[in-house]
């Protein structure tokens, strides 16, 4: 039976994404190398896994040439924040990316898919303003390059999102899931064939990074579907916003990265935001 404390170890996972993605930077690997990398083998485990769960993975070419094409964009996610992450500390480049519900909430008023509430609307104000207060630093060209990269991606990421509950609501999102990886992967590894950049670590830290990189996000994506079916997407995701806090801890003892006093202030602002984006039901279980 999946628990609360399941999610958060699920959340801990995805925060290992990103500390063994900054381990791979750290020993000379490439952001386009480490993601085409990740995306592969992430495939690999997948098609596995749902094999042996017996998880079908029919789909009507439609439905499969939409989840290939929102894959384009789930590759310019995954590729615009590993490169903020060779700019950026990474506890900042997560905390700009966790715009993204945000971003999402905004998309849905726009569009008509949801009612307006002053909750989402304070939720959104609060997020916008912490992140405003974690960026009220000196930042280099590059630093600045690295933020607009991270909060590219939470744009795409929100896309992602408002695009596959179009076409996908109400469906099991593990087959889409794999066919936008696939997609993704491709990509990178065109990418990779084209501009010849593949640089593998050379550090151990390094190679510790870039061969478990994979086996994070493969846990981390397993155990969000397992977690959604047993305790529901809003319970799941309230309990999801642990990602960003694991992720500032865990990045001063693995990758020496910290962030200054006012950012942290602006990092709690946004954590609190999260919280504030979850239905309160979600807290005591759906109904």
């Amino acid at each position: 039976m999946v628990t609360p404390g399941h999610v958060l170890l699920f959340a801990t996972a995805f925060a290992m994404v990103g500390i063994t993605t900054g381990l791979s930077l750290e020993g000379g690997s490439t952001p386009l190398t480490i993601v085409a990398i990740r995306s592969v083998v992430v495939v690999v485990i997948f098609a596995i896994y749902f094999r042996l769960a017996g998880v079908s993975l029919a789909m009507t070419p439609r439905e499969r040439s939409i989840a290939l094409a929102i894959g384009l964009i789930l590759c310019l996610n995954n590729w615009t924040l590993n490169e903020s992450l060779a700019h950026i500390p990474l506890p900042l480049a997560i905390l700009i990316f966790y715009l993204w519900p945000a971003i999402t909430s905004i998309a849905t008023w726009l569009l008509g898919k949801e009612r307006f509430t002053w909750r989402s609307l304070f939720g959104i104000v609060l997020a916008f303003a912490g992140v405003g207060l974690a960026l009220n630093v000196e930042f280099t060209e590059a630093q600045t390059r690295g933020v607009l990269l991270a909060l590219v991606s939470a744009v795409a990421w929100s896309c992602v999102f408002v695009l596959a509950g179009q076409f996908f609501a109400g469906r099991d999102s593990r087959p889409v899931t794999l066919w936008m990886t696939v997609s993704s992967a491709a990509i990178f590894v065109i990418l990779v064939a084209i501009t010849g950049d593949w640089t593998l670590p050379a550090t151990t830290r390094g190679w510790v990074g870039i061969t478990t990189l994979p086996f994070f996000y493969a846990f981390g994506m397993i155990g969000l579907f397992v977690a959604t079916t047993s305790l529901g997407p809003m319970r799941t995701g309230f309990f999801m916003n642990f990602e960003p806090i694991a992720t500032v801890l865990l990045a001063v003892p693995l990758l020496g990265q910290s962030l200054e006093p006012i950012q942290m202030a602006g990092a709690a602002r946004v954590m609190t935001a999260l919280f504030v984006f979850r239905p309160l039901k979600a807290v005591k279980g759906e109904t």
